[in-house]
């Protein structure tokens, strides 16, 4: 009996991995720790003990494209629904739109309602392109929600400086880059 039950709960924790890694949605890009950099690799490998998920610290990742940032970003998505974390991953646009249209369809709202309870949230492209004026505000909103009990990562290319340059409101723009920054580890690639 203990055989049959200890061989029914291993296969109940794979669906429910199984579950978890298709609903986050994360990208099939691999991370290759030979291509990183000494201090990288030692950052990461901290990452991956998962202790800033449990102290709901957010990651931000900057540099150019083709650097490694969203493998880095799957990577650690990863290791998180292996440590039994709901995750969820997005770009800004999708993200954008889900927040916009919770209350318009059904499957929105499904989606925003699984996003708020993630404990990783990984948001791709932020600042590729500017977010219109019309959406800062509504970004600012869902970000300072979603901050407060869970990890979110940030991928983006541009300076956390140059954000606040290329927004219109660059008060708001300057207090949502504050509000991610302020219980946040940053790597640069």
């Amino acid at each position: 009996l203990a055989y049959i039950l200890g061989s029914e709960l291993e296969l109940r924790k794979a669906a429910a991995m199984q579950r978890r890694s298709r609903a986050s949605r994360l990208p099939l890009k691999e991370y290759d720790k030979g291509k990183m950099k000494g201090g990288l690799a030692w950052h990461v490998e901290q990452l991956e003990t998962m202790q800033w998920v449990k102290e709901e610290q957010n990651l931000i990742l900057i540099g150019k494209c083709d650097t490694g940032k969203t493998s880095i970003a799957a990577h650690l998505g990863r290791i998180a629904i292996d440590s039994a974390e709901t995750v969820y991953y997005c770009n800004i646009e999708e993200f954008l739109r889900v927040i916009k249209n919770k209350d318009r369809s059904d499957k929105t709202m499904r989606i925003y309602k699984y996003i708020t309870e993630c404990s990783v949230i990984i948001i791709d492209d932020v600042m590729y392109a500017n977010i219109l004026p019309e959406d800062l505000p509504i970004f600012y909103r869902a970000i300072s929600f979603l901050n407060e009990a869970r990890s979110l990562v940030i991928i983006t290319n541009r300076e956390l400086s140059a954000w606040v340059d290329a927004a219109e409101d660059t008060h708001l723009m300057q207090t949502l880059v504050d509000r991610i920054t302020a219980n946040s580890q940053i790597m640069r690639l």
